[in-house]
Order: structure tokens, then sequence, then C-alpha cells
């Protein structure tokens, strides 16, 4: 059942449920249904509404403390699927050793290993209607590429992504009919959390009130509370908690808000294309069924370690000289994964090239790939882990929201040990690419001196914020435990990248669903024991 609390005729309802779950983006949609599953009542507060039309939402202003994060605004959305509305899509499970300590980085280890998790990713996969199949150069062989993507590698990992289709990528959609018809779930929209009622007694939380902009509200009492708000406003609620309780709940917490970090992204070089062709069955999309898988040059945890840097990987990609039918394509397939609705605009556009779209139909066929449009400008990009640190964090700004609460406010900065990570991966990819003969298929030209880039990087975040909310062992350096229950709350959950002590050199989405999941089973036992 899905409610506007905007639209109640009641200024104030109360109600009562088993878990209240606050955010109906990937991690709170997944966790929902999959309690659903156990019979256990879900009641959900999105504080969107049942589509973000907006590129920014009101509620996502932030006031900025160091330089310019984007992701603050524009990576963050608040509706029925979050930024799954957007969202390009890669899913990519993390390495062993991103999840291991790395003492060489000063990093502390998740406080569980990748095999914990390994039990849901066939759920995942289904899910987003994703083969089965190697993330790994084991893909390269099952295909039979190798003759055109160059494996065993000791400084780089060969891998691929997975990306669904476009329909399948936005959760609102692949939950819909589930969501309207369940009786036993509740998501109330236009209902932003504003306050967490406590029980001083034995320190549970009792209740939480949503609130919508027309001062109407709904307190929802249940045995369980998980946020799962995205990483900035998870961080900004646990803040919020914190202060609504006199700062007791995390006093001994030296971690809360701290530890900000995201991935950061540079186009490094250009690639002078000597045979487009090859470059293509390189390093273009693949189509195993409906869904796509993309090439990436990670490097290895060896060079890492050797080099004293963080995860980073290369992609090679492309932009076209002037608008395709290419461009319309992805742009009327972006448009579907928002909503249902087909936009006349770029269907129309698509149509008006219809060689290029007849040549990517016939080269799918042949070669189960995407055929790069041409002409089109060849570039490499490289996204690095940004090292958590303790000077980049989230805290409570002096400015209030509309319903007199305080913004988050975030301090980030890129620093000098940052760019590091460009600059050995540029060495050594460029060893990589001569020693395996790419210089055949395309030169390297290397547009940024990675030493002299950070001054380049403003607004190079992507999008993946975590680390405010870090999970751990030692309840003073970590905000969660390993099931991703406060240490300060012990029926408070949070299911966000915020928990991730550091970012991997992948995508979180994988890891967050692998998580969520691991935590509806952890919930379902923990309410009938």
């Amino acid at each position: 059942m899905i409610a506007d609390l905007a639209r109640q005729a009641d200024e104030h309802r109360n109600c009562e449920t088993d878990v209240v779950i606050v955010g109906a983006g990937i991690a709170g949609l997944v966790l929902a249904t999959r309690l659903r599953r156990s019979g256990i009542r879900v009641a959900v507060l999105e504080s969107g509404g049942r589509e973000q039309a907006a590129d920014t939402h009101p509620l996502n202003r932030t006031v900025q403390l160091g330089a310019a994060y984007s992701g603050a605004s524009h990576g963050r959305f608040r509706c029925l699927g979050g930024t799954s509305t957007r969202w390009g899509g890669a899913l990519i499970p993390f390495m062993e050793h991103d999840l291991a300590a790395r003492p060489y980085l000063g990093l502390p280890g998740f406080p569980i290993g990748i095999a914990s998790l390994q039990p849901h990713l066939a759920e995942a996969e289904d899910l987003f209607g994703l083969n089965g199949g190697s993330y790994e150069e084991e893909f390269v062989r099952q295909i039979g590429v190798t003759k055109f993507v160059p494996t065993s590698d000791p400084e780089f990992n060969v891998r691929f992504a997975k990306w669904p289709p476009f329909k399948k990528r936005n959760v609102a959609t692949l939950f819909k009919s589930s969501v309207e018809r369940d009786q036993g779930l509740e998501i109330w929209i236009n209902s932003t959390a504003t306050k967490f009622d406590v029980n001083a007694a034995n320190g549970r939380i009792v209740s939480v009130t949503g609130s919508s902009e027309g001062y109407k509200s709904i307190s929802i009492a249940a045995k369980h509370v998980v946020i799962c708000a995205g990483a900035i406003e998870s961080t900004r609620l646990l803040l919020l908690l914190d202060r609504q309780h006199g700062n007791k709940i995390f006093s001994d917490c030296n971690a809360l808000g701290r530890f900000f970090n995201d991935h950061i992204s540079m186009s490094v070089a250009k690639i002078r294309a000597k045979q487009i062709v090859r470059l293509n069955r390189m390093a273009g999309f693949r189509f195993v069924g409906s869904a796509m898988r993309s090439l990436r040059f990670e490097l290895s945890a060896a060079a890492q370690e050797q080099a004293c840097v963080g995860s980073a990987f290369g992609h090679i990609s492309f932009k076209t000289e002037n608008e395709t039918g290419f461009d319309a394509l992805r742009n009327l397939l972006r448009s579907l994964q928002r909503s249902k609705n087909i936009p006349l605009g770029p269907l129309a556009a698509a149509f008006r090239d219809v060689p290029y779209l007849a040549k990517m139909a016939l080269w799918r066929l042949i070669y189960r790939q995407l055929l790069w449009p041409v002409p089109a400008a060849y570039e490499l990009h490289v996204v690095a882990e940004q090292l958590p640190r303790a000077d980049n964090y989230i805290t409570l700004a002096s400015e209030n929201d509309c319903f007199g609460l305080p913004l988050a406010a975030v301090r980030w900065q890129i620093e000098r040990q940052d760019v590091t990570t460009f600059a050995v991966f540029k060495r050594r990819f460029d060893g990589f690419w001569n020693k395996h003969g790419l210089r055949d298929i395309g030169e390297l030209e290397w547009t940024v001196d990675p030493e002299g880039a950070i001054g380049r990087l403003e607004n190079a975040d992507v999008y993946h914020p975590g680390g405010s909310t870090r999970m751990g062992t030692d309840r003073r350096e970590a905000v969660v435990d390993a099931n991703l229950r406060c240490f300060g709350v012990t029926n408070l959950w949070v299911a966000s990248t915020s928990t991730f002590p550091s970012g991997g050199g992948e995508n979180p989405t994988l890891m967050l669903i692998l998580f969520t999941m691991r935590l509806a089973d952890h919930l379902s036992r923990h309410l009938y024991t």
C-alpha cells in the first residue's frame, strides 16, 4: 500500500508495525520486500513523492564546508526507487582485498569477508534480470575473446561489471505490483523522518515521526528501525537522533559523521584509434541475454600494496562528435528508467538515424556487442578510491530545512594522497598497454599529469559516498557492527553505503544490496527469537 501523507485528511496519525524503514530507495525497498517474505509487518517513510522529475530536490540542500561536493545535490533522489531512478546500473562485487584491513594505508577492514555475502549474490542478480557467471577474467575465455582482451597480468585484474536492462534498473518498477497489493507493507510518501522517540530506561527507539511539508505527521511505533536514506541523509538522521537526546547516544563514538569519502573520476588520456573495430571488440559493451557487461582494468592488490595506494580501475569510453542515433536511443531508455511513459522527442530522434540503428542491430547479432557510433572520440577514464580521512566529514549545519531541523554540512576535500593513485595507475597502465601490444589498435595520449592534477579535480566525485557511519567491531571507532546494528541503540540499524569503512575499487551498489539482503535475514531471525 502506498499512501501520500501530504494528502491525508488528519493532521496527525498513529500506527504500529514490526519494522520502520526510513527511505524507499534501493536499500529500503529491497529490505522491505525481503522482510515481507517472512510475514514481518513493515512501514516505510519516504521523504519524496512517487517520482522526482527535477534533477535536484530542495530537501537535499547542504552546506558545503570544503571543496564543492556535487553528489550532495545531484547524486541523491527522493522518491520511490531513490537513486535507482537515475542510476547508471553497474553491478560488480568488491574484491576480497577491498574488505580486508590494509595496514600499508592505515585502513581498517570490514568486520566480515566477501564469503558472508556470497550466498545472496544469485538472488541479487536474479532481481535485476542478470545471468550468473564470473565477473573476473574467466568471462573472457567463456565468450571466446582472448585475442581481443589481454588477461593474466600481475598488475591489472580484468573484470566485467554487469548492467541490468534499463527497464529493470528502477527498483520502484521492479517491486511495483507487490508493493501496491501488499496490505502488510505501508509506504508513506512525502513523509520525512523528523523525530525519534527513545525509551530512556532501555535506550531503544519507541517510534519514528514522519512529517510532510503541509504540517501533517504520522507517528509509527515499531520493534525495530532501519535507516536506508542514503549516505548523507542517513548520517544526518543519526546526528539528529543524537542531538534530540542530549548528545548522549553516540557520546562514546569517535566515528559518527567522520571518514566521509567517495570515488574520484578523471579522464586521463585520449586514445588515437588505429583499428576502431578491434578497439570496439575489446572495450565495447557485451550483451549477455538482455543485460550488458563492461570491461574494466583494475589495479591488482599486489600493485596497490607495492605502491601504497588505494584501489582504482580504468575503462574506455567514447564521446560522439555529433548528435547520433546512439545518443537519442540512450536518452529514450533513460527516460523509460525514470517512468514508463515513452517520450516522443527521443523516440523520433532515434529513428532519424536509421542507418546506425541497422548497423547496431547487425553488430549485436553477430558479435553480441554494442557498436560504437562513428565519428567519436575515445578516452581512458580512471576511477580511484578516495582514502577515508577524519577531516572529511558530515555534521549538522546552523541553517535549518523547512521542518526547522539542521541541514547536513559536508566537508569534503581531495588531498595529494588521493591524486597519487592516478599517477601510479598512469605509469603502470602505460606499461600494460605497450606490453600487450595494444599500441597497434590505439595510441594513448596522456592528457593529464596526475601529479599536478589536484587543481583539476573539483566536482570529480562520482556519487559513491561512504564512511560516515562506518561498520566495525569497536563502538568507539565504528557506528554499526557487522550486522549493521548501531552500537548506541539496540533496535536501530543502518543499511547504507555510509557504513562501508572504505570505498574499494568498485561501484558500491551491489555490495549495498548484498549487505541489505543479509540484514533482512538477520532481522527475520531476530524478530522470531
